[in-house]
């Protein structure tokens, strides 16, 4: 049988660039032909290792005796393949939707040549599975890459996010502003509340003027951290001014049984400038 996957392995290594342009052309049969003229660059790319991966399947298949070797070298190719993929802004089901277009041309091959070399139907079928186990555990390898990869960059993402979410912006010497905008979940107040205190000790501060005007919602959780981060201030000398407070953010606050009569309410972010400067 392994003559038989040498001669099968050879076929699929020769006619890669056929299977390769098969493949390419149902992929492209319903994106609009300006749409393919602009990533024609990128396309050409695709064609080159959808050819490089058919080669390697045809190369595997005739090593079919040599598993470990073959699926380790199945699962470096999904590995930089995925990686690649998702660094040129291609979304997972799109790669692998190709799988099926893969099993399919590939096998049809398989098939056509076991009737020509006369190879029985055993052995073609024991091949078709071969085929099969290496796209399998390629695209486990692929998949598995992407996934990563894409998570470490969103956890990149979000600590830049983070890192951008607490501006304290010095106003003169004594006094800065922190101007807070949309969403404040935990995860980012716990942050806020860190890095507001880093910042106010660094630029010795003695005034903070925390503008609101700019979350979205300020619910009983918010209104505690803000709280926290008013106390923290106090505790390092530094005094907290409230700017943008609406109605439901006072409601939040009194619910968690702060008057809101003892806070250093400026109105305004606009007022408390005024405030400060006069």
């Amino acid at each position: 049988m392994e003559k038989e996957m040498v001669l099968f392995g050879k076929r699929v290594e020769e006619e890669k660039y056929m299977i390769a342009e098969l493949i390419q052309e149902e992929r492209h049969a319903a994106v609009a032909k300006e749409v393919l003229e602009s990533n024609r660059e990128l396309s050409e790319v695709v064609l080159k290792e959808r050819a490089r991966f058919i080669e390697l399947l045809g190369k595997s298949m005739q090593n079919s005796c040599r598993q470990e070797e073959i699926m380790a070298d199945m699962a470096r190719w999904g590995t930089a393949t995925g990686n690649f993929f998702l660094e040129q802004g291609m979304t997972l089901d799109v790669a692998l939707a190709e799988t099926a277009l893969y099993r399919k041309h590939i096998a049809t091959l398989i098939k056509s040549e076991g009737r020509r070399l006369a190879i029985s139907p055993g052995i073609t079928y024991d091949a078709a599975e071969l085929l099969h186990a290496l796209l399998d555990h390629a695209t486990y390898s692929y998949t598995h890459a992407y996934t990563t990869s894409y998570q470490r960059n969103l956890a990149t993402a979000r600590q830049e996010f983070l890192e951008l979410s607490a501006p304290v912006v010095p106003i003169s010497d004594s006094v800065a502003i922190l101007p807070l905008v949309g969403s404040i979940e935990i995860d980012r107040a716990h942050y806020i509340l860190e890095r507001t205190l880093l910042s106010a000790s660094e630029l010795k501060i003695s005034t903070l003027i925390i503008d609101l005007s700019g979350v979205i919602r300020v619910d009983t959780m918010v209104a505690e951290q803000v709280i926290k981060i008013i106390q923290s201030l106090g505790l390092i000398g530094v005094e907290a001014v409230l700017t943008g407070i609406r109605p439901e953010t006072a409601q939040s606050l009194t619910t968690l049984g702060v008057d809101v009569r003892t806070l250093n309410i400026g109105g305004s972010l606009k007022r408390a400038m005024e405030h400060v400067y006069n």
